[in-house]
């Protein structure tokens, strides 16, 4: 945010807690516009120079399908924090629409920064969550009606929260040990919530109650290790892992992707299991779509697009300034580092 100015515009909405679209694509930002995101407590975004040429990039999800998504969880959320009931209807709209996209399109990962702030932190994480499960899940070859159950699972995987004290929730310090116990118990009550909806399946309930557990049995509710720990919990803790992990708090430094990658490997097989975090591995962008990075020419690019075939860059130094060039696993052109 430090470096938007004035003038630049939009190259990626920006969407509120009710999945509605705040600042569409292509919105000059002022000064007001720059204050109130950074007041919302938004910390980057997708923009570009009035005037210059925005390339279209491959990404997981429409916006269209983003949206819905995010209105999903948004009305489940609150219709099970008032009612203790879900929208089954919307909620299975949602995951199919997700379903559609991610298994029609062969090459997609997840490239895309986090751009969350405080007031949609919990829909936005429920929805990347979600992303990220059902890509892990097509690279291990699941059914479709088996992806459906585990889709459905990562997008709800959170929805205990609305029974813990949301004081607790938006407190910008690391919790003490009581608090930290009570947030904990969200495993257990969106277990509670999703097992009492007869349309969907008992796995979708496991997938909230179980994403915090852990292959040596560290984890919680039940400490529930190994073969015990259902695939889909696997695969949902290793996402909710990762995605936490890349997400910035006042407290914790966010890690860049291949820094968290690096980081559920080293846990591996311990913690996480190790063909669920392969699987993980190649269906998320090492370099996102926004990536400053450093070439062994000494370079230095900007990343303009990624899937799982090559990473498009574009110069930000040297003789070839703006041009783009696309980076196959075999190209003499490499990325040494990752500078922002």
């Amino acid at each position: 945010m430090d470096e938007i100015t004035e003038e630049m515009c939009l190259a990626r909405p920006i969407f509120n807690a009710d999945g509605k679209i705040l600042l569409s694509n292509g919105v000059k930002l002022n000064a007001t516009y720059l204050a109130r995101l950074k007041a919302l407590g938004y910390e980057n975004l997708y923009v570009y120079r009035d005037g210059e040429e925005i390339r279209d990039f491959s990404i997981p999800i429409s916006d269209q399908t983003m949206r819905e998504a995010l209105q999903g969880v948004k009305a489940s959320f609150s219709k099970a924090s008032q009612e203790q009931q879900l929208n089954v209807r919307q909620v299975n709209d949602v995951v199919n629409y997700i379903l559609d996209e991610i298994l029609t399109n062969p090459s997609v990962l997840y490239n895309l920064m986090d751009l969350k702030n405080h007031d949609n932190y919990y829909y936005q994480h429920s929805v990347n969550v979600c992303v990220i499960s059902t890509l892990i899940g097509k690279k291990l070859g699941l059914a479709r009606d088996r992806m459906k159950d585990l889709t459905t699972g990562a997008l709800l995987h959170d929805l205990g929260m609305v029974c813990v004290d949301p004081r607790t929730l938006a407190q910008p310090k690391r919790l003490s040990d009581e608090e930290a116990a009570s947030v904990r118990e969200h495993t257990n009550y969106g277990f509670q919530l999703i097992k009492s909806e007869r349309n969907l399946s008992i796995l979708v309930a496991h997938v909230a109650y179980q994403h915090h557990e852990r292959m040596d049995g560290s984890g919680y509710p039940k400490g529930i290790a190994g073969d015990d720990l259902h695939l889909y919990g696997r695969i949902v803790g290793v996402a909710d892992s990762y995605e936490t992990m890349t997400t910035g708090r006042i407290y914790r430094k966010a890690l860049w992707s291949h820094e968290a990658i690096r980081q559920l490997k080293a846990e591996a097989p311990e913690k996480y299991d190790p063909e669920v975090v392969a699987a993980m591995e190649t269906s998320i962008a090492y370099y996102p779509v926004g990536s400053v990075v450093v070439l062994n020419t000494h370079e230095e690019a900007v990343v303009v697009d990624v899937n799982a075939k090559k990473i498009t860059i574009q110069f930000s130094s040297g003789p070839r300034i703006n041009a783009l060039m696309d980076l196959a696993p075999d190209s003499p052109v490499k990325i040494e580092e990752r500078l922002s």
